[in-house]
């Protein structure tokens, strides 16, 4: 028996026996006292946040991640004529972070109608169409709300540049991703920003027309030729592709990538030992990707070197195991080498990831 259930029975015994009440009373009370409130002060429930009651305190509840509660006041706010300054806009907040897109957008809406110069109601409307899908007509908001006071959590310049793609209006989202990575519309590396995400939306001959612009603005401009040296590459034109490789390597001879695309090359058109040479050089100067490593297991396998061939891949996929290329070049690896079912494994993955793909 515990020490103090000992010492309160026998409080307890020795009250009865004098048949006093108020020590009666006494000894129950210490008798029935939980064991824990002994020499420790009573634990509190944890604090919560009281449901606000103005539209400050409802920003606070969005601020602090309790859109909910907000919601649940704002609503309510929302039905009272006239609606207060504010509570459209908070109430668009809370449904665009909690992904209630639609709403969101009519709260916006609403918000402004109560206010039509609320640059911030503007800019989250064109955030939220943005979002659902609906790219030209995000772009008026978008354009008019830019100058928000409240930073919002998306770059509105990066937003306005993708619907300025999908509109095919190239020059205004060269403007639009100037201004996101704070250059000057018209230079040359204004110019090579909308290339490169012109080749992120596969549209290369666009890119490429870009691309050239920038060197022509700015000859000695690094990642340029690199830029259209892989756009030439991905369209067999590998003449094109070297010569622009080579005027990289004049520039920026440093660069990882440009000894990866220059190994690519030279194993497309069967010359090994270039193509081991300049994809030692990737490797010596990052190791830090997959590409070099998988190149050089590509290399081996058509110089019919398989044993080599697997120790790069094997490296590469243990820097990578959800790269399915990998997996299929170590499996003709391990077939030439005999290794059957470790061959069969690989191949098995290989179909898994492509059915997971598809």
């Amino acid at each position: 028996m515990d020490p103090l259930d000992r010492l309160l029975r026998f409080i307890l015994s020795y009250v009865v026996k004098r048949t006093d009440l108020r020590h009666w009373t006494f000894a129950v009370i210490l008798f029935l006292a939980p064991a824990s409130s002994w020499g420790q002060t009573t634990s509190r429930p944890p604090s919560t946040i009281a449901p606000p009651r103005t539209v400050e305190e409802a920003h606070k509840n969005i601020e602090l991640g309790k859109e909910k509660e907000a919601i649940d006041f704002l609503e309510q706010l929302a039905h009272v004529r006239p609606v207060a300054s504010g509570v459209n806009r908070e109430l668009g907040i809370a449904f665009y972070r909690t992904g209630r897109l639609t709403e969101a957008e009519k709260s916006f809406t609403a918000a402004m109608n109560d206010d039509p110069n609320d640059a911030e109601s503007i800019q989250m409307r064109g955030l939220t169409i943005f979002r659902l899908g609906r790219f030209s007509d995000a772009i008026p908001y978008l354009e008019q709300g830019r100058q928000a006071t409240r930073p919002s959590d998306i770059d509105v310049n990066y937003v306005l540049g993708r619907c300025y793609l999908e509109a095919s209006r190239y020059d205004d989202a060269r403007v639009a991703f100037a201004n996101q990575y704070g250059l000057a519309p018209d230079s040359g590396p204004a110019y090579l920003v909308i290339a490169q995400m012109l080749v992120i939306r596969d549209l290369p001959e666009i890119a490429a027309v870009d691309a050239l612009k920038a060197l022509q603005l700015s000859p000695n401009l690094a990642l340029a030729h690199l830029l259209l040296g892989k756009i030439f590459l991905a369209k067999g034109e590998l003449d094109h592709a070297l010569e622009q490789f080579e005027a990289e390597r004049m520039i920026n001879p440093t660069q990882p990538q440009l000894y990866q695309f220059l190994g690519d090359l030279y194993i497309k058109e069967g010359k090994f030992g270039l193509a081991q040479q300049d994809l030692t050089r990737a490797l010596s100067l990052d190791q830090s990707s997959t590409e070099p490593f998988i190149l050089m297991g590509k290399l081996f396998l058509a110089d019919e070197d398989p044993q080599t061939a697997s120790s790069y891949l094997e490296h590469a996929e243990s820097m990578d195991p959800s790269n399915f290329i990998t997996h299929y070049l170590l499996a003709q690896a391990y077939r030439s080498m005999g290794r059957t079912d470790e061959a069969k494994k690989e191949f098995d993955l290989v179909a898994k990831m492509h059915s997971g793909t598809q």
